[in-house]
Protein backbone atom coordinates (compact mmCIF):
# COMPACT_ATOMS: atom_id res chain seq x y z
CA UNK A 1 0.00 0.00 0.00
CA UNK A 2 2.87 2.39 0.64
CA UNK A 3 3.91 2.18 -2.87
CA UNK A 4 0.33 3.86 -4.15
CA UNK A 5 0.85 7.37 -3.38
CA UNK A 6 4.22 7.07 -4.83
CA UNK A 7 2.43 5.98 -7.83
CA UNK A 8 0.10 8.91 -8.11
CA UNK A 9 2.37 11.93 -6.85
CA UNK A 10 2.24 13.12 -10.95
CA UNK A 11 -1.14 12.83 -10.63
CA UNK A 12 -2.44 15.91 -8.27
CA UNK A 13 -6.05 14.82 -9.70
CA UNK A 14 -6.33 11.78 -7.73
CA UNK A 15 -7.43 11.97 -3.92
CA UNK A 16 -7.27 9.06 -1.55
CA UNK A 17 -10.63 9.42 0.50
CA UNK A 18 -9.73 7.77 4.36
CA UNK A 19 -12.81 6.32 6.50
CA UNK A 20 -13.57 7.65 9.94
CA UNK A 21 -13.66 4.17 11.73
CA UNK A 22 -10.22 3.85 11.35
CA UNK A 23 -10.07 7.35 12.56
CA UNK A 24 -12.34 6.74 15.50
CA UNK A 25 -10.63 3.35 16.28
CA UNK A 26 -7.37 4.74 17.19
CA UNK A 27 -8.73 8.05 18.62
CA UNK A 28 -10.46 5.55 21.42
CA UNK A 29 -7.48 3.65 21.82
CA UNK A 30 -5.72 7.03 22.75
CA UNK A 31 -8.26 8.41 24.87
CA UNK A 32 -9.04 5.21 26.79
CA UNK A 33 -6.28 6.14 29.63
CA UNK A 34 -8.33 9.76 30.46
CA UNK A 35 -11.37 10.10 32.23
CA UNK A 36 -14.45 8.95 31.40
CA UNK A 37 -16.18 12.68 30.68
CA UNK A 38 -12.98 13.89 28.80
CA UNK A 39 -13.00 10.44 26.59
CA UNK A 40 -16.73 10.84 25.82
CA UNK A 41 -16.48 14.84 24.60
CA UNK A 42 -13.22 13.72 22.70
CA UNK A 43 -15.72 11.44 20.80
CA UNK A 44 -18.48 13.43 20.25
CA UNK A 45 -15.63 16.46 18.89
CA UNK A 46 -15.18 14.07 16.47
CA UNK A 47 -18.30 13.02 15.37
CA UNK A 48 -18.66 17.04 14.95
CA UNK A 49 -15.59 17.13 12.36
CA UNK A 50 -16.49 14.36 10.60
CA UNK A 51 -19.91 15.27 9.70
CA UNK A 52 -18.89 18.85 8.60
CA UNK A 53 -20.61 20.04 5.25
CA UNK A 54 -17.91 21.38 3.74
CA UNK A 55 -14.18 22.33 3.92
CA UNK A 56 -14.65 26.09 5.89
CA UNK A 57 -17.51 24.07 8.13
CA UNK A 58 -14.22 21.79 9.06
CA UNK A 59 -11.98 24.60 9.70
CA UNK A 60 -14.74 26.89 12.02
CA UNK A 61 -15.60 23.52 14.14
CA UNK A 62 -11.47 22.53 14.11
CA UNK A 63 -10.96 26.19 15.86
CA UNK A 64 -13.66 25.62 18.04
CA UNK A 65 -12.65 22.42 19.15
CA UNK A 66 -9.41 22.78 19.06
CA UNK A 67 -9.74 25.96 21.83
CA UNK A 68 -11.81 23.49 23.82
CA UNK A 69 -8.54 20.80 24.13
CA UNK A 70 -6.57 23.88 25.07
CA UNK A 71 -8.27 24.40 27.91
CA UNK A 72 -7.83 20.90 29.24
CA UNK A 73 -4.35 20.45 30.15
CA UNK A 74 -4.92 16.07 30.46
CA UNK A 75 -5.50 16.98 26.23
CA UNK A 76 -2.32 18.70 25.55
CA UNK A 77 -0.35 15.41 25.10
CA UNK A 78 -3.36 14.35 22.66
CA UNK A 79 -4.48 17.24 20.59
CA UNK A 80 -0.59 17.06 19.76
CA UNK A 81 -0.95 13.53 18.61
CA UNK A 82 -4.39 14.32 16.87
CA UNK A 83 -2.87 16.96 14.75
CA UNK A 84 0.08 15.26 13.82
CA UNK A 85 -1.46 11.68 12.44
CA UNK A 86 -4.76 13.07 11.17
CA UNK A 87 -4.37 16.33 10.10
CA UNK A 88 -1.11 15.89 8.31
CA UNK A 89 -1.14 16.27 3.84
CA UNK A 90 -1.56 12.49 3.60
CA UNK A 91 -4.30 11.84 6.06
CA UNK A 92 -7.03 14.33 6.73
CA UNK A 93 -9.81 13.45 4.52
CA UNK A 94 -12.11 11.50 6.54
CA UNK A 95 -14.99 14.05 6.67
CA UNK A 96 -18.14 13.26 4.92
CA UNK A 97 -18.24 16.38 2.44
CA UNK A 98 -14.89 14.41 0.57
CA UNK A 99 -17.02 12.36 -1.13
CA UNK A 100 -20.01 11.70 -2.99
CA UNK A 101 -23.79 12.39 -1.36
CA UNK A 102 -24.77 9.12 -0.52
CA UNK A 103 -21.16 7.26 1.26
CA UNK A 104 -21.76 8.83 4.29
CA UNK A 105 -21.94 6.03 6.53
CA UNK A 106 -18.02 4.38 5.44
CA UNK A 107 -17.14 7.98 4.06
CA UNK A 108 -15.36 5.82 1.25
CA UNK A 109 -17.69 4.58 -1.91
CA UNK A 110 -14.41 1.43 -2.48
CA UNK A 111 -15.54 -0.06 0.57
CA UNK A 112 -18.83 -0.98 -0.38
CA UNK A 113 -16.98 -2.63 -3.48
CA UNK A 114 -14.37 -4.29 -1.49
CA UNK A 115 -16.97 -5.10 1.21
CA UNK A 116 -19.29 -7.17 -1.65
CA UNK A 117 -15.91 -9.08 -2.73
CA UNK A 118 -15.35 -10.16 0.98
CA UNK A 119 -18.61 -11.06 1.74
CA UNK A 120 -19.70 -12.80 -1.96
CA UNK A 121 -15.50 -13.82 -3.66
CA UNK A 122 -14.06 -14.78 -0.13
CA UNK A 123 -16.27 -15.23 2.54
CA UNK A 124 -14.44 -13.14 4.52
CA UNK A 125 -11.31 -15.97 4.82
CA UNK A 126 -7.57 -15.59 3.86
CA UNK A 127 -7.22 -17.63 0.94
CA UNK A 128 -3.73 -18.34 -0.51
CA UNK A 129 -3.18 -17.34 -4.33
CA UNK A 130 -3.67 -20.84 -5.45
CA UNK A 131 -6.94 -20.47 -3.94
CA UNK A 132 -7.59 -16.90 -4.77
CA UNK A 133 -6.67 -16.98 -8.34
CA UNK A 134 -9.94 -18.79 -9.26
CA UNK A 135 -12.15 -17.19 -7.49
CA UNK A 136 -11.13 -13.83 -8.98
CA UNK A 137 -11.68 -15.43 -12.58
CA UNK A 138 -14.95 -16.75 -11.16
CA UNK A 139 -15.93 -13.07 -10.22
CA UNK A 140 -14.55 -11.59 -13.51
CA UNK A 141 -16.79 -13.85 -15.60
CA UNK A 142 -19.56 -13.21 -13.04
CA UNK A 143 -19.27 -9.54 -13.49
CA UNK A 144 -19.18 -9.46 -17.42
CA UNK A 145 -22.14 -11.09 -17.85
CA UNK A 146 -24.34 -8.79 -15.47
CA UNK A 147 -25.24 -5.87 -16.69
CA UNK A 148 -25.81 -3.10 -13.98
CA UNK A 149 -26.92 0.82 -15.57
CA UNK A 150 -25.40 3.29 -13.36
CA UNK A 151 -27.18 5.41 -11.15
CA UNK A 152 -27.59 8.57 -12.12
CA UNK A 153 -29.86 10.08 -9.01
CA UNK A 154 -28.75 9.85 -4.74
CA UNK A 155 -30.80 7.32 -4.00
CA UNK A 156 -31.41 7.14 0.04
CA UNK A 157 -29.65 3.72 1.24
CA UNK A 158 -31.91 0.78 3.14
CA UNK A 159 -31.28 1.44 6.57
CA UNK A 160 -32.26 5.00 6.54
CA UNK A 161 -35.43 4.17 5.16
CA UNK A 162 -35.93 1.90 7.67
CA UNK A 163 -34.45 4.01 10.13
CA UNK A 164 -37.18 7.02 9.16
CA UNK A 165 -40.08 5.05 8.98
CA UNK A 166 -39.37 3.23 12.56
CA UNK A 167 -39.05 7.51 13.53
CA UNK A 168 -42.28 7.93 12.01
CA UNK A 169 -44.39 5.15 13.42
CA UNK A 170 -42.66 6.45 16.91
CA UNK A 171 -44.11 9.94 16.34
CA UNK A 172 -40.74 10.79 16.26
CA UNK A 173 -40.91 13.05 13.23
CA UNK A 174 -43.62 15.45 12.15
CA UNK A 175 -44.69 18.06 9.75
CA UNK A 176 -44.41 21.40 11.19
CA UNK A 177 -46.12 24.29 10.01
CA UNK A 178 -45.69 27.69 11.44
CA UNK A 179 -48.54 31.02 10.93
CA UNK A 180 -46.57 34.19 9.29
CA UNK A 181 -47.48 35.87 12.63
CA UNK A 182 -45.82 33.49 14.77
CA UNK A 183 -42.47 34.19 16.07
CA UNK A 184 -40.98 30.45 15.01
CA UNK A 185 -41.68 32.15 11.48
CA UNK A 186 -39.93 35.24 12.03
CA UNK A 187 -36.99 33.59 13.29
CA UNK A 188 -36.60 30.89 10.76
CA UNK A 189 -35.80 31.83 6.91
CA UNK A 190 -38.83 32.91 5.72
CA UNK A 191 -37.62 32.92 1.86
CA UNK A 192 -37.27 29.19 2.24
CA UNK A 193 -40.49 28.84 3.97
CA UNK A 194 -42.54 30.37 1.05
CA UNK A 195 -41.14 27.67 -1.57
CA UNK A 196 -44.07 25.54 -2.37
CA UNK A 197 -41.71 22.37 -2.36
CA UNK A 198 -40.41 22.62 1.04
CA UNK A 199 -41.81 21.46 3.70
CA UNK A 200 -40.71 21.69 8.03
CA UNK A 201 -39.99 18.39 9.24
CA UNK A 202 -39.65 18.27 13.16
CA UNK A 203 -37.52 15.35 14.53
CA UNK A 204 -37.05 14.60 18.34
CA UNK A 205 -34.55 12.22 20.00
CA UNK A 206 -35.67 8.96 20.69
CA UNK A 207 -36.17 7.37 24.33
CA UNK A 208 -33.42 5.53 25.24
CA UNK A 209 -33.45 2.28 27.25
CA UNK A 210 -31.02 0.07 29.47
CA UNK A 211 -29.17 -3.36 27.43
CA UNK A 212 -28.60 -5.40 30.69
CA UNK A 213 -26.19 -7.54 27.90
CA UNK A 214 -24.09 -4.71 26.50
CA UNK A 215 -24.29 -2.44 29.72
CA UNK A 216 -25.63 0.61 27.95
CA UNK A 217 -28.48 2.77 26.63
CA UNK A 218 -29.54 2.03 23.36
CA UNK A 219 -32.46 3.34 21.06
CA UNK A 220 -36.19 2.39 21.54
CA UNK A 221 -36.49 1.25 18.13
CA UNK A 222 -36.09 -1.98 15.96
CA UNK A 223 -32.48 -2.67 15.92
CA UNK A 224 -32.12 -2.74 12.07
CA UNK A 225 -33.12 0.94 12.23
CA UNK A 226 -31.04 1.94 15.35
CA UNK A 227 -27.60 4.07 15.49
CA UNK A 228 -24.89 5.04 17.64
CA UNK A 229 -25.65 7.58 19.87
CA UNK A 230 -23.50 9.59 18.15
CA UNK A 231 -24.88 9.57 15.17
CA UNK A 232 -27.99 10.37 16.41
CA UNK A 233 -26.97 13.38 17.87
CA UNK A 234 -25.89 14.68 14.29
CA UNK A 235 -29.52 14.90 13.26
CA UNK A 236 -30.73 17.32 15.51
CA UNK A 237 -27.42 19.51 15.27
CA UNK A 238 -28.23 22.78 14.10
CA UNK A 239 -31.79 21.88 14.16
CA UNK A 240 -33.83 25.01 14.03
CA UNK A 241 -36.96 25.27 16.06
CA UNK A 242 -39.20 25.33 12.98
CA UNK A 243 -37.81 22.16 12.17
CA UNK A 244 -35.66 21.38 8.99
CA UNK A 245 -36.54 22.49 5.63
CA UNK A 246 -36.70 19.57 3.67
CA UNK A 247 -37.16 20.33 -0.02
CA UNK A 248 -39.32 17.83 -2.01
CA UNK A 249 -38.03 18.67 -4.98
CA UNK A 250 -34.89 17.87 -5.19
CA UNK A 251 -34.80 15.96 -2.52
CA UNK A 252 -32.51 17.27 0.05
CA UNK A 253 -32.47 18.12 3.49
CA UNK A 254 -29.48 20.57 5.49
CA UNK A 255 -29.53 17.98 8.14
CA UNK A 256 -25.63 16.77 8.44
CA UNK A 257 -26.93 12.75 8.54
CA UNK A 258 -28.00 13.46 5.12
CA UNK A 259 -24.45 14.89 3.66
Amino acid sequence: MECCPRSFQSRQRYRFPDVLFHVAKKIYEKTRCLSLGVATSVMKDIHALHFALSELDFHQTLTVVQGKWAEKAELTTFSQYFSKYWLNHRVWRWQCFQTPSGYAATNNPCETFNAALKRGVTMRRKLKVGALIPQLLLLYSNERMVSRPFSTICKPDARLVRRVGAMARANLLSLHSTSKSSIAFLLSDSTVDEQQDVVRVLSRPSPRVFDETRRRTLEDLPVSSKVNKLTANMELRGMPTSGWAVDMLTPSCPCKILV
